[in-house]
């Protein structure tokens, strides 16, 4: 659309966006794990005991951005009932698709956000063999229930950061995430939440200025949970 007051001329043109080299795979890649997602939610029952308690899918699943079979789910709730929420775990669990259920009530841990959080990890009980975490495949899913007024904190940042998201700054944040995710650091020093804020709020584009970005002078805010996680 013309600038006000004239057309545009020809030094004022967009800059060229530079689609990463591998924006193809990655795509397809976020294509086959949202995919995969969706069946192991539906197989396992898990998808239906967590629409039936009012979980809705945060995160990299919503966002398309999806690099490693991790799911994020949260729901409202204003009366923390620890009893309902230990019951919910229970259903999971017996659905036979988790190996590991954890249930954390952090409205009694200091320096955590208010919420209770149950934290799974899920495979198809047909898989031959005993799982082996560092080497089996598996679902990772975080399920938050927090108050309603915390939740809508978070809003503006996630609705902001959909408005700045393109194909190519989509490309950028699959690239990084490819590899940080199976980094150590990961999710302990290294967190999704800043390779968001790197690529949509800072310009950065590839790993390097990515690591770059992390060590500067000035370091990205501590990550809190407002933004897309996964």
């Amino acid at each position: 659309m013309p600038a006000e007051g004239g057309a545009k001329g020809p030094d004022s043109a967009a800059p060229a966006v530079i689609m990463h080299p591998e924006a193809e795979r990655l795509f397809a890649l976020d294509e086959a794990l949202r995919a995969e997602a969706e069946d192991v939610l539906a197989a396992s029952g898990i998808g239906e005991i967590l629409a039936e308690r009012g979980y809705v899918a945060a995160g990299s699943y919503t966002m398309h951005t999806m690099a490693w079979r991790d799911l994020d789910f949260e729901r409202p709730e204003d009366e923390p009932d620890w009893g309902s929420h230990f019951a919910t775990a229970k259903r999971i669990a017996m659905t036979g698709w988790c190996w590991r259920v954890v249930c954390t009530n952090n409205y009694r841990v200091a320096r955590a956000d208010p919420h209770l959080y149950i934290g799974l990890r899920a495979t198809d009980p047909a898989s031959r063999g005993r799982i082996v975490p560092a080497e089996s495949v598996y679902w990772k899913m975080d399920l938050l229930s927090m108050p309603s007024a915390d939740l809508a904190t978070h809003v503006p940042r996630r609705e902001r950061w959909r408005s700045l998201m393109t194909e190519e700054k989509r490309a950028a944040i699959l690239a990084i995430k490819n590899v940080v995710c199976h980094e150590p650091e990961y999710r302990r020093t290294i967190h999704s939440v800043q390779i968001y804020d790197a690529v949509l709020e800072h310009g950065v584009r590839g790993l390097e200025d990515f690591r770059r970005w992390l060590r500067a002078p000035s370091p990205p805010e501590e990550p809190r949970d407002d933004a897309p996680r996964g």
